[in-house]
């Protein structure tokens, strides 16, 4: 991973900081995720997406915060990723995932992204069939292409090792334009769009803004 500005360094560390049994997500994976719950076809809310973040929907899988300013400090992290993302895309070529590189090799490393990217499409299986009924033949190129990449990264794909190298090798560079070109669909589309969010300001008595529907103090807001 190139140098990343400070915002997302603290935002790595705040994922990484989350208890093991939560199985959270990496900030590249993280990325991915984010990505695909903004283009997706159908509108995926934070109140739902939100507790994807740190894995898991039961309640020992919600991590516990030590205090407002700390549950509050990660909120404002994640919120402003997500509306950095969204203005990127709705500037032609100023998008671009964020990917692990191995410097041992100079080898970017796509695979906890295109993960990430899985992770929000099965939150609406049924929507991205909208793409492909609607017979939008880039986005649906688009389609097939991260399909044969995920099919990769999870060793479920029946290329063979000169076509799993070639996508491989594409991958990278082809990630930000395919993005760019399931936003331009989604546009095209739909009247609801992905939009900035206001970060949330976070009490004691508020809902938890993981989204399980208890108050935040029997929540997170737990030790």
């Amino acid at each position: 991973m190139d140098s990343l500005p400070p915002h997302l360094e603290r935002l790595d560390q705040a994922l990484a900081d989350l208890p093991d049994a939560c199985e959270a997500m990496l900030l590249s994976e993280f990325d991915g995720f984010l990505a695909g719950v903004i283009v997706s076809p159908e509108l995926v809310g934070p109140g739902e997406w939100l507790k994807c973040v740190w894995g898991g929907d039961g309640e020992n899988a919600l991590p516990a915060f030590n205090d407002l300013n700390g549950v509050q400090g990660f909120i404002d992290l994640v919120m402003r990723h997500y509306n950095d993302i969204v203005r990127a895309l709705d500037r032609p070529g100023a998008y671009a995932p964020i990917f692990e590189v191995d410097t041992r090799h100079d080898e970017t490393l796509w695979e906890l992204w295109i993960d990430g990217f899985a992770r929000a499409m099965d939150l609406r299986p049924l929507g991205w069939q909208r793409i492909v009924d609607s017979g939008d033949e880039d986005a649906i190129a688009v389609l097939a292409g991260i399909a044969a990449l995920i099919a990769i990264e999870r060793g479920e794909s029946e290329l063979d090792e000169e076509e799993i190298a070639a996508f491989d090798a594409e991958a990278p560079d082809a990630l930000g334009d395919w993005v760019e070109i399931l936003h331009a669909w989604r546009r095209a589309h739909d009247r609801v769009q992905a939009a900035p969010i206001a970060r949330p300001k976070v009490g004691r008595n508020d809902p938890c803004p993981c989204g399980s529907g208890r108050k935040y103090k029997k929540c997170c807001g737990l030790n």
